[in-house]
């Protein structure tokens, strides 16, 4: 008997141990492996939403919910005998907020991965911490080129269903000059990172195809009077100008845009951000005849976009509009790789392998990733806004350009 504790001694030592090493660990096998002796891990997925629900973008990350939501509940919330949970976070569109956000739902909640982020500066500064920490982040917005493009930045982590800043703006560019006539351009857009660079990509390909950019103008984010920076435009002689502003700016913008007597002069073209479902109704008249390009349209005459218009509206009591696009295309990629691995998420390096491979037709067409730079392929539509039947405004599509990616 005495020799029976000697051996049940360290043997409980070793359990106990074990034990406490698991509870530190969160209960979890690490990052990259399969949980136990290779049996899938039970329990809920845990997606951590980081969305602006405060702040200039709450409508943004509003309607990206919305999508997501809606997906999910049309699968029951489950996928590959799995539970779904969102567990959501505020980063009010601030990088400052987003790193603390990150390590709240990582370290706290547990997540298994994490998706949304609206701002840029907010998915700027949460890369490295994904990045080492090893959790799969999925952009459902945010528009940062370095995140997907710049080697020494991409990450093996990270994938994009909205994206890249630049990638249907430079299709304006050439289409400005191509087909809607223009040869002298003023620019205009909100001075941080995601007004630069779709800026640049427009008049890099504006002025590539023959135009010329007359003016620039960029005013701070959250700009509440447009005033002296309209008459800044007006300074310089210009066929058309091109502007992007999202949320309340965008609002603000294209009203005072109209109200400014420039628009009677001067045709408005730029980001589709700019007119979009959302508040288009709010913007009212001033938004007629304005053209954009952009990846989506609820307009789209596709079968499945029909199906998705149709289910949104009778949820939401709305049309979806690009974030709420975005959001359920988020929420089909993640349920398609989790399908892909048999609900064996806690196996990150097959979890990043089966969403590489996630492919299907979506509402505005067929969906794919890059394979090299992680961000989504798809069909930018130029759409013009019009007055429906029903008397409402909408954005009609009135050309297409496919499979444009973000290495341009």
């Amino acid at each position: 008997m005495k020799t029976m504790r000697r051996i049940l001694r360290p043997v409980v030592g070793l359990l106990t141990a074990s034990a406490l090493f698991l509870v530190a660990c969160g209960g979890q096998a690490p990052a990259g492996t399969t949980g136990g002796d290779g049996g899938q891990a039970q329990g809920p997925i845990r997606i951590g939403v980081m969305l602006p629900y405060s702040g200039v973008y709450t409508s943004l990350g509003e309607n990206i919910t919305r999508g997501m939501e809606l997906y999910f509940e049309e699968i029951g919330y489950e996928v590959a005998g799995r539970k779904v949970e969102l567990k959501k976070e505020d980063d009010q569109g601030n990088p400052q907020q987003g790193l603390p956000k990150a390590r709240q739902l990582v370290e706290r909640d547990k997540v298994h991965l994490l998706a949304g982020i609206v701002h840029s500066g907010v998915a700027d500064a949460i890369r490295d911490y994904v990045h080492n920490q090893r959790i799969p982040l999925i952009i459902a917005n945010a528009g940062a080129t370095s995140l997907t493009r710049d080697p020494n930045r991409r990450s093996p982590y990270i994938f994009r269903t909205s994206f890249a800043n630049g990638q249907y703006e430079h299709v304006m560019g050439t289409y400005a000059y191509e087909k809607l006539g223009y040869r002298r351009v003023a620019v205009i857009a909100p001075d941080y990172s995601a007004g630069h660079e779709k800026a640049d990509a427009f008049k890099q390909y504006f002025t590539k195809a023959g135009g010329q950019i007359v003016n620039e103008v960029y005013p701070p984010l959250g700009t509440n009077d447009f005033a002296p920076y309209l008459q800044r435009l007006q300074q310089t002689p210009a066929d058309a100008v091109w502007a992007f502003f999202a949320g309340t700016d965008a609002i603000r913008f294209v009203q005072q845009y109209a109200l400014s007597g420039l628009k009677d002069k001067v045709p408005l073209i730029g980001v589709g951000d700019m007119v979009d479902e959302a508040y288009i109704e709010e913007i009212g008249d001033a938004a007629l005849d304005v053209v954009t390009s952009l990846h989506y349209s609820p307009l789209i005459e596709t079968p499945e976009n029909e199906a998705f218009v149709k289910a949104y509206r009778e949820k939401y009591g709305t049309v979806p509009n690009q974030f709420a696009y975005q959001g359920y295309l988020t929420a089909r990629v993640i349920t398609e790789a989790v399908k892909a691995v048999n609900g064996n998420v806690e196996d990150t390096d097959a979890f990043l392998a089966a969403l590489k491979k996630v492919e299907f037709v979506g509402p505005a067409g067929p969906f794919r990733f890059d394979p090299e730079t992680q961000n989504v392929v798809f069909t930018v539509y130029i759409r013009r806004v019009e007055k429906l039947p029903d008397g409402t405004l909408g954005n009609v599509v009135i050309d297409q350009f496919p499979n444009v990616s973000d290495d341009f």
